[in-house]
């Protein structure tokens, strides 16, 4: 018998077809919606072979998770790319616009995050997963607010618990209520947090 050993790291031909598969059922979840979709109709996007999605993914659930997580990976560079090119004295609106657009140009991001929250309520092996994707949400905001406000009395991970459950409360409102405006939320929450920031600063001296 040989001895040969098979190399299992992934090929560039693997990582390609796993992110257009990626690609593809977020284009088709965001179209019909996560109940409605098949995993043929994503293949078929995807000009990938049926078994693929299943080989790879294991199922519809877990392929949900990946693209949340590939899409989530997008955006949170974009605050990190934000903090060096935008003025500070500005920066703290500019980060906290960015996910209220968000709600407004990608609502599909945010309604698949919301059916991604409802299958973890009612599925036990789904809800590690759900747990997994929000506390890299908090991380990620957490990180933001250390570059914007520096040093708080409260933890930054408070901090960026409180503005994942607004952000994630108002898309719902806005995905319900279409005609909801909500551009000025973001200097609202600049404001607040400002204040925030200089009381905590007063009370050093």
């Amino acid at each position: 018998m040989s001895n040969q050993k098979y190399d299992t790291t992934p090929t560039g031909a693997t990582q390609e077809t796993r992110l257009r598969i990626i690609n593809a059922a977020y284009k088709v979840l965001a179209e019909k919606g996560y109940e409605a979709t098949t995993l043929k109709e994503i293949s078929k996007a995807a000009d990938a072979a049926p078994g693929l999605v299943h080989y790879y993914f294991g199922g519809k659930d877990q392929l949900l998770i990946e693209v949340l997580k590939a899409v989530s990976e997008r955006y949170k560079q974009m605050p990190e790319q934000l903090t060096e090119s935008i003025d500070p004295s500005n920066l703290l609106s500019v980060v906290l616009q960015f996910p209220i657009d968000l709600i407004t140009t990608e609502p599909e991001w945010y309604r698949l995050r919301h059916e991604l929250f409802a299958l973890g309520l009612h599925n036990a092996l789904m809800a590690p997963k759900v747990r997994e994707l929000l506390t890299e949400g908090r991380e990620s905001i957490a990180n933001s607010i250390k570059n914007t406000l520096g040093e708080t009395t409260l933890e930054p991970t408070v901090l960026a618990t409180l503005l994942l459950a607004f952000f994630d409360g108002l898309a719902l409102q806005k995905i319900m209520d279409p005609n909801l405006d909500v551009s000025a939320f973001a200097d609202v929450l600049a404001q607040i947090l400002h204040s925030f920031a200089l009381k905590n600063e007063k009370g050093k001296h």
